[in-house]
């Protein structure tokens, strides 16, 4: 009984999890195409295509619920399965069977999360710009429908005070989202692994670093370039060359921080199975 609920729970989490990913690239794909400049550029009109806009970002969010809750339904299987074993996904899992985890989970993803949207420019805080002195209500907000790479539009930009904005491209706030919980995740095993005085955390804590340093560039190639620009004092105009200069390395960045995120539980929970073992003995 017990085999079939949890092969029945991780059927329904990839479901569920499939289901989202595949509706947000379908959407992606679709609304570039649309909006690709082309020889007849009537070919979707103007409030057409800011319906549709609205209705990609609608989907965005409703696909990124859709895939955390199947992640969610998988882990929950994988807990069930591994319970009582002496598997890495068994410790990995056996940490958030207390639901203080979790909150710590939570917490630690909102700050980290917070932290990534001001440098990868999600949040937008300019103390040196009026936006009612441009011309722009304050709250207000925009959108930008067209035309870039699938994924980076539509651009939705929220004037929340007069030196305060969110900038929300779907890409970005996809990458922030799995970037944070990811290391969310991390910080909550930590935690546990802490609290257990599994102090093995030479290996554990670069992997973890790592993700979470490259984590913050991830983005797009404009938010490493905000960091680098203040650091060599590269002003506003230069914003677009080292944007440039930059953005070869995005898909490095990616590949390093995720991967790292992702195996930085399994190390973690390998310490703690390592020390566990050591006092059983």
């Amino acid at each position: 009984m017990d085999e079939k609920r949890w092969q029945a729970l991780r059927e329904s989490g990839f479901r569920i999890f499939f289901v989202g990913l595949f509706s947000l690239v379908i959407a992606f794909v679709i609304y570039s195409r649309l909006t690709v400049p082309s020889s007849d550029p009537l070919a979707v009109e103007a409030q057409q295509l800011s319906n549709l806009a609205y209705a990609v970002l609608a989907i965005t969010g409703a696909s990124m619920a859709s895939m955390l809750y199947g992640a969610y339904r998988i882990f929950r299987s994988e807990q069930m399965r591994a319970a009582g074993s002496n598997s890495l996904i068994s410790f990995i899992t056996g940490a958030f069977a207390n639901r203080n985890y979790w909150k710590i989970m939570v917490v630690a993803a909102i700050s980290y999360g917070i932290f990534f949207g001001f440098l990868s420019q999600i949040f937008v805080y300019r103390a040196d710009v009026s936006f009612t002195e441009k011309g722009l209500k304050v709250p207000s907000f925009d959108m930008t429908s067209c035309c870039a790479a699938p994924g980076y539009m539509p651009m939705l930009t929220v004037y929340i005070t007069d030196h305060f904005l969110i900038l929300v491209i779907p890409i970005n706030v996809i990458l922030a989202a799995v970037v944070s919980g990811l290391v969310g995740f991390n910080v909550a095993l930590s935690v546990f692994a802490y609290r257990l005085k599994k102090l093995l955390q030479v290996n554990t804590s670069i992997a973890g670093g790592v993700g979470a340093t490259c984590g913050l560039f991830v983005g797009c190639p404009t938010c490493a370039g905000s960091l680098f620009s203040a650091l060599i004092g590269i002003g506003v105009a230069g914003a677009g060359t080292s944007a440039g200069v930059l953005a070869p390395f995005q898909t490095l960045f990616i590949a390093v921080s995720i991967p790292a995120l992702v195996a930085a539980p399994f190390l973690i929970a390998k310490s703690i199975r390592s020390v566990s073992s050591r006092n059983l003995t």
